[in-house]
């Protein structure tokens, strides 16, 4: 089976976060930023429970996507059923529907998204009352190859008060590298589209929460580059 070759990942930075106290951050070094080029930029989307909107950046299979989420918050003090055993490798993914999630953005995904990498966040409730926002990617519909892992994969990310909900998505044609809150949580993903290849790849918002509105109050969008790989000779010795 496909899936669990090793990756190549973009070169990270690690640093301690200072706003937690608790964790450490990885985020892509600087320098992928200048492979950056005909930026597309969105502003306070409404996404109601239940739906999908097209981002129109054209060609998205080298993408660099930074995006910020508000959920509406009569939703989360009005959420009263407790959803204590949720986690991302045994939900039903992004198809799943609850009252505060899943929502996100859906990256190598074809028009009809009969294939789509889904990344997302999911808020749910304790039996304690407190809230859990998980942070998960979905390749369950990556692919319709029947040899290749879909997996879904990923854990809780610490949101402070008053931060928005936040994601950085590097996409570079069968890798998505997602990162939560500045870096607290990272997933990196290998993929194997067929049909979400090249100029038939898509973007698309999408809110599958039951309960709850949500805005993408910022979403920024280029189109990545490939990096110049530079190779010198050999330095003949005196």
């Amino acid at each position: 089976m496909k899936g669990w070759a090793s990756l190549q990942a973009v070169p990270r930075v690690v640093l301690f976060d200072n706003k937690t106290k608790t964790n450490l951050l990885q985020w892509p070094v600087e320098e992928v930023e200048k492979l950056r080029s005909n930026e597309k930029e969105f502003n306070n989307m409404k996404l109601g429970a239940g739906s999908i909107t097209t981002l129109d950046v054209g060609n998205a299979a080298q993408l660099d996507i930074i995006a910020e989420f508000e959920i509406d918050k009569d939703a989360l003090e009005g959420v009263m059923e407790a959803d204590a055993g949720y986690n991302c490798a045994t939900s039903d993914g992004a198809s799943g529907r609850n009252a505060l999630g899943p929502f996100g953005l859906l990256v190598l995904a074809n028009d009809g998204r009969s294939e789509q990498t889904a990344v997302y966040f999911n808020i749910a409730k304790g039996t304690d009352g407190n809230l859990k926002t998980f942070f998960c990617t979905d390749l369950s519909r990556s692919s319709k190859a029947t040899d290749v892992s879909k997996v879904i994969y990923g854990g809780t990310v610490p949101v402070l008060d008053n931060e928005k909900l936040s994601v950085r998505i590097l996409v570079d044609h069968s890798i998505v590298e997602a990162f939560a809150q500045g870096g607290r949580t990272c997933i990196t993903s290998r993929v194997y589209p067929t049909e979400a290849i090249a100029g038939a790849t898509r973007v698309f918002l999408f809110n599958n929460a039951t309960g709850a509105g949500v805005t993408a109050t910022s979403v920024k969008i280029w189109e990545m580059n490939s990096a110049l790989m530079t190779s010198y000779p050999d330095q003949q010795q005196a």
